[in-house]
């Protein structure tokens, strides 16, 4: 007798079905964490430099609910790419910095990059999870709902 079924197994029975039925929460839960994502990615949008940190936390939040509410959590990752690729003035100035293609009186004593890294390293991010997320739920489907 395996370990669930044997400390587990008055859930199975019809008496506490209904329990499972009201408080299935792991769609909840997967929307309430794609929301927060995307409030978090939104805002993200305004913080200078550590905004782009915070977007990509919220790439990994969309990635975990993007299974189950894949609109909310493309929405995120749409808004994280738009601000890492678009609106994110300090990788640019940084990718040009350590690439030397800056003009800087006091430059930086590491190894030049070349020209791009940085700035792809942050939009790949995005768009890798984003890929990883599309064929997950391609492959897995959505979930089932509770009946």
């Amino acid at each position: 007798m395996s370990f669930f079924r044997k400390y587990f197994s008055f859930f199975a029975t019809k008496r506490y079905q209904h329990v499972f039925k009201k408080f299935h929460i792991g769609i909840n839960i997967m929307k309430a964490l794609a929301i927060v994502s995307l409030v978090f990615g939104g805002l993200s949008i305004f913080i200078p430099v550590g905004g782009v940190f915070i977007a990509m936390l919220c790439s990994l939040l969309a990635l975990i609910a993007f299974r189950s509410q894949a609109t909310l959590s493309g929405i995120t990752f749409g808004i994280n790419i738009i601000n890492t690729a678009f609106l994110s003035p300090s990788i640019i100035l940084s990718d040009a910095s350590s690439s030397g293609k800056l003009a800087l009186e006091n430059a930086t004593i590491s190894v030049p990059t070349e020209s791009g890294e940085i700035y792809w390293f942050y939009v790949g991010f995005h768009l890798v999870l984003f890929v990883i997320a599309v064929a997950w739920r391609l492959m897995r489907g959505a979930p089932k709902k509770a009946q």
